[in-house]
């Protein structure tokens, strides 16, 4: 007797094994009670905090910033501008306000230098490496066809036999699809998980409650507030604030995203050889990371432990069981979205999109057979140990098979 909910009785069996008797029944009142009980917020992650503008505890979520240069700048424009309207109306010393002025220039600064530079050397990648070597690869492809075919695409075997840039051509990475996608697959995944940084970001921004007043934005651990250093959980925004994180932080990074996703794809479509698409894959993400790069390199050590201390804060009552379970259902549901987006971007751009090649080099791949086996079997495939493979390699001549 498998385990079901029994509608007309409501009741849903526990266990009905042999060794424990009769089964038991949980009523169904019961169980939607249980989904209604609150977790401990070990389980919820959730935490309380005290927020002055409101005299009362309020339960939320707090939620950690990604550690690069975005990130600085959000964290600036959040704490620095409330620390400056806080220093106007104490009419604070100048070398307080300096100091601030100072840590908001320097963070805004980082960012626009990062985004400076990821524009430029996209650019770059996209005038003297991408395009440069798609027109290439066409023209490779164009003398291949013109060399060895009729005009009725009949290929001419004694004029494939003695191509001079057989060689080349076989390495069109489009011409072997299983490597192709597998490659492009996981540059899309790649940039996949940069724009999901971006949607939990932006997500995490607008689940923040709107405040009337910069003075509320911020909750601090220690008493001291501004002046603690301490944590600070950023518990609301003002409109203003609001709109400029998402024009000034998060658009830009969805712009640059998306741009490096087509010049990626782009490039590595027409990567000259098997060897050179790996190598091209591993220099974009080098690309991708340089918001990193620069955090790491350029942003000073306070303003690092600034980023560390800041968290977003989404209040929300205290979670049920009930509020696990629908959570969970809409990661999956989210996670889907992003699998099925992978895939639409990969087929729409290897299949419909990309003008580099055409899409069917099936024709190519047979061909190719046998220069590909060629290229494949070792010239000794001896080991060292007592010198074996050096009998590979006489002197004064060349073994059998040898060219």
């Amino acid at each position: 007797m498998s385990q079901r909910l029994v509608i007309s009785s409501f009741a849903i069996p526990e266990d009905d094994s042999p060794r424990h008797g009769a089964p038991t029944y949980v009523h169904y009142e019961s169980y939607q009670e249980s989904l209604l009980e609150e977790v401990h917020e070990e389980l919820t992650g959730q935490s309380e905090v005290f927020i002055p503008s409101l005299q009362l505890h309020r339960w939320g979520t707090r939620s950690q910033l990604d550690e690069n240069a975005y990130c600085v700048a959000l964290v600036a424009i959040v704490k620095d501008i409330p620390m400056l309207h806080r220093q106007w109306q104490v009419k604070a010393h100048w070398e307080d306000i300096s100091a601030t002025l100072c840590r908001l220039t320097f963070a805004c600064l980082a960012m626009v230098l990062n985004v400076a530079f990821q524009c430029a050397i996209l650019w770059y990648i996209h005038i003297f490496v991408a395009q440069t070597s798609v027109r290439q690869v066409q023209e490779l492809y164009a003398d291949y066809r013109a060399a060895n075919f009729d005009e009725d695409g009949h290929l001419n075997e004694d004029l494939w036999a003695t191509y001079e840039l057989k060689d080349d051509v076989c390495q069109i990475t489009m011409s072997s699809p299983p490597f192709y996608f597998g490659i492009l697959l996981l540059w899309v995944m790649l940039m996949t998980h940069e724009l999901r940084s971006c949607q939990l970001l932006m997500q995490d921004c607008l689940s923040v409650f709107g405040v009337e007043k910069l003075e509320d934005m911020l909750v601090f651990d220690s008493p001291l507030g501004f002046q603690s250093g301490g944590r600070v959980d950023v518990v609301g925004f003002t409109r203003c604030i609001r709109w400029s994180i998402m024009i000034l932080v998060i658009v830009p990074r969805i712009c640059i995203a998306l741009v490096l996703l087509l010049v990626g794809c782009r490039w590595l479509s027409s990567s000259a050889s098997f060897a050179d698409m790996t190598l091209n894959c591993m220099a974009l993400q080098f690309v991708k990371e340089i918001d990193e790069i620069l955090y790491a390199a350029v942003v000073p050590r306070q303003l690092k432990i600034d980023v560390e201390r800041t968290d977003l804060f989404k209040i929300e009552g205290r979670q049920t069981k009930g509020d696990l379970v629908r959570m969970e259902w809409h990661g999956n549901k989210v996670t889907v979205v992003w699998l099925i987006w992978v895939a639409v971007v990969l087929f729409a751009y290897a299949c419909c999109v990309q003008e580099v090649l055409p899409f069917d080099l099936r024709e190519l791949s047979k061909i190719c057979e046998a220069q590909i086996m060629k290229d494949r079997t070792l010239h000794c495939d001896s080991w060292t140990f007592l010198g074996w493979s050096a009998k590979c390699y006489p002197y004064g001549k060349l073994l059998d098979g040898d060219n």
